[in-house]
């Protein structure tokens, strides 16, 4: 399966930090070049937050603007792509993830996520499919807000996204919220940012504190209205969830995630 890792040209620690990664665990891969934060104008700035209730940062436009250049990428290969982005720190048995949903005839809207994220999901109350092998698991998820550092998606799929999101979005949120996306969480999860890791929360290469300007929404009516249309996504959901579900937290093995001490 096709591997794409979003990194910006300028993260050299990063970059050899996964190259080491997917060297340790056999893997083959290619770095997309992100798009960068610092290209855009103020106006694109602003134009871009009118569009989503919440501030907005530039990070978080250049971070949409990313996943959507991953995403053609996908269409143009058509094949089933592992997206990631470069905190993603991989777990030992990750290969065998990749052989099952590779080796699966799935519909084409259908979407892993392969990321632990400490808030919990609303999910099924038992999973579509176990691999008796690795006893990796895959839950549909009716509520997901955020995360998208490491997932599966094919290139009808990656297509329809790319039609969806022609307007400013914040990334993950809305992604995991379209009405015709079939998601489902891979446990345990195989995919976790390097910040959410143990004694790994200070480490200054993996972190990006932001001192640029935040841009809100000129209007105030908007602002509301779109927050009400997500509401009632967020509404749709569960009731598609009804008695189905459960809230809960992702499960994950920490034990299988080695960390490469000499480059965090």
């Amino acid at each position: 399966m096709n591997i794409l890792i979003i990194s910006r040209k300028s993260e050299n620690e990063r970059r050899h930090y996964q190259s080491r990664q997917m060297a340790r665990l056999g893997l083959e891969y290619r770095f997309l070049d992100a798009f960068e934060a610092s290209d855009l104008s103020l106006e694109a700035c602003q134009e871009a937050a009118n569009n989503w209730p919440s501030p907005t940062l530039r990070q978080d436009i250049a971070c949409f603007t990313s996943h959507r250049m991953a995403w053609n990428a996908v269409v143009e290969r058509n094949e089933k792509t592992i997206i990631l982005e470069d905190d993603a720190v991989l777990s030992s048995d990750i290969a065998e993830v990749i052989r099952t949903i590779r080796d699966r005839d799935d519909d084409w809207n259908c979407v892993y996520d392969l990321e632990f994220v400490p808030l919990p999901h609303i999910m099924a109350k038992s999973p579509l499919w176990t691999d008796d092998h690795s006893g990796h698991r895959a839950t549909r998820v009716f509520q997901n807000r955020l995360g998208l550092a490491g997932y599966v998606i094919g290139p009808r799929a990656a297509a329809k996204m790319l039609q969806d999101t022609k307007n400013y979005a914040l990334v993950d949120a809305y992604f995991w919220h379209r009405s015709w996306i079939t998601a489902f969480q891979i446990e345990p999860a195989p995919v976790v940012q390097l910040r959410f890791l143990e004694d790994s929360a200070n480490k200054a290469p993996f972190l990006r504190a932001s001192e640029d300007d935040t841009f809100r929404p000129k209007s105030k009516l908007g602002k509301h209205l779109m927050r009400l249309r997500l509401e009632l996504v967020k509404a749709r959901n569960l009731l598609r969830a009804g008695l189905r579900s459960e809230k809960r937290q992702i499960q994950m093995d920490v034990a299988k995630f080695a960390l490469d001490r000499d480059n965090v």
